[in-house]
Formats: C-alpha cells, structure tokens, sequence
C-alpha cells in the first residue's frame, strides 16, 4: 500500500491525474474522452490491454460522479432507464471479450469503420441539435444502438460516447439531456468491461487510481462548462473531434 501511495504522489503519477483530467473535461463536453486518455496512457508506456482497462475505470469512476449527481438533482431517473443501463452493461462485458480474443489490428480496423460511419451521421446532425427542447418532442431511443456502441466500448472505446451524444441528439434530446443519458450509458458498459478486465487479471491500480481521481475533477469541471456551451460550437466540434479520432486509429493501423 506504501509502495502505491509514493507511485501516486510521484511525478509519473501527477502526470497520469492530469491525463485523467483533461479527458475527463473533453469527454463530458464532447464524448470524445478517449481521444485524450488512450494515446496518452500508450505514449507513457502503458500496454495497451492495460490502457484499456485503465480507460474504462477511470471513465466508468468519472461517470458515476456526474450519474450520482444527476440523481440527486432530479434529472435522471435510475428506474426510467434501467433496462438501458443492463443492456449497455452486457455490451460492455462482450465488448471486452472481443478485445481478449481479437487481434489490436483488427480491433483498429473495427474502430476506424465505426468511427467513419459515425463521423458521416455527424455531418448530417446538425438538424438534430435542438436549439429549444420545449419545442421539440423527444422520440423513442432504440436499445440496440446503446447496446452495440457498449460492445464498441468495452473493447475499445474512443469516439463511444461521441457516439451516443450524436444518436440521443437525433432522437430530438437536447444536448445536456443527451450528456446526462450518455454518462449513464458510459457507466453501465465500462462497468461491465471493467468487471471482465479485472477478474482477467489485467488492470494496474498504481495506474488506474492516480488517472481515476483526475477523472472525477474533470468530470465535474466538465458539468461547469456545459451550460456555457453555445450550440454552433457543438456544431462545429463535434465532427473536428471525431476527424481526429479516425486520423489516430488510421495513424495506428499503417504503422
């Protein structure tokens, strides 16, 4: 316990809360903390089955702060969508299967196919942004679109939860509704994966604990800057975003 707690308090793991932070922020705002967290933790060193472990506690730890927060406000209700969060639970837990069982290369070349698909659907959502929610009517959310961004995510993750902000604000929701729904999603799948990662043997808490307390600070800074968040900005990064994404997964396939 002594030997972690000096590897948390040491310069490498100051650096580790600070990658937990500035993902934290940029996946509340934008869903696209993946982005930061994954090549971050592999520019350190970390082994990329272990980065991805890492990933989903720190993420699942910094979506349980804003869920347990959306809760006590009154903004999200645990029993409305608990089916949501079982089905994305059990795409969390396949989806890390699939990562133990295939190849990185291929799990790269099913990241960049599901990003391109998800980057087009992007560049048609602008439509789908509701500027006023009292105007619009929310339409109905599909279990399957969650439960397959979940496999998406347990096994690899970036751009997962992009993806479902850009599916709720199809469904008519306005963009911190769909913040709200997709921190919960997040919850549930990096759950599940975390659960699968854990009793594989593969997740390091000298890593996961300093990444996870950056996670939590930004989380809730993330939630301070939300209502300041124009929507032509949401418009505009939210594909930049999501290009970057498919440059770093195509990046890593021709390497």
């Amino acid at each position: 316990m002594e030997i972690l707690l000096q590897e948390w308090l040491s310069i490498k793991g100051l650096i580790l809360f600070t990658i937990g932070l500035l993902a934290a922020i940029i996946g509340v705002l934008f869903g696209a903390a993946g982005f930061i967290l994954m090549p971050s933790l592999l520019l350190v060193g970390i082994p990329i089955h272990t980065t991805v472990a890492v990933n989903k506690f720190a993420t699942g730890i910094s979506a349980l702060s804003n869920v347990v927060s959306f809760v006590i406000k009154g903004r999200l209700s645990l029993k409305k969508y608990f089916s949501f969060m079982i089905v994305s639970s059990l795409g969390g837990v396949l989806g890390a299967l699939f990562a133990i069982l295939l190849s990185e290369q291929i799990m790269n070349v099913v990241a960049c196919i599901s990003l391109i698909f998800a980057f087009m659907m992007v560049l048609r959502s602008n439509k789908w942004i509701v500027k006023d929610v009292k105007k619009t009517e929310e339409q109905r959310i599909n279990k399957l679109v969650p439960f397959a961004i979940s496999m998406y995510d347990g096994g690899f993750g970036p751009g997962s939860a992009l993806m479902n902000i850009t599916y709720f604000l199809k469904k008519q929701h306005h963009y911190l509704k769909a913040v709200e729904l997709t921190r919960m999603i997040s919850l549930s799948s990096c759950t599940g994966a975390f659960l699968f990662y854990y009793f594989t043997g593969i997740v390091n808490w000298g890593i996961a604990i300093p990444v996870s307390l950056g996670s939590i600070a930004g989380s809730f800074l993330g939630l301070k800057i939300i209502p300041h968040i124009q929507t032509k900005w949401i418009q505009i990064i939210l594909p930049i975003i999501f290009l970057f994404l498919i440059v770093q997964v195509v990046t890593d396939l021709i390497q």
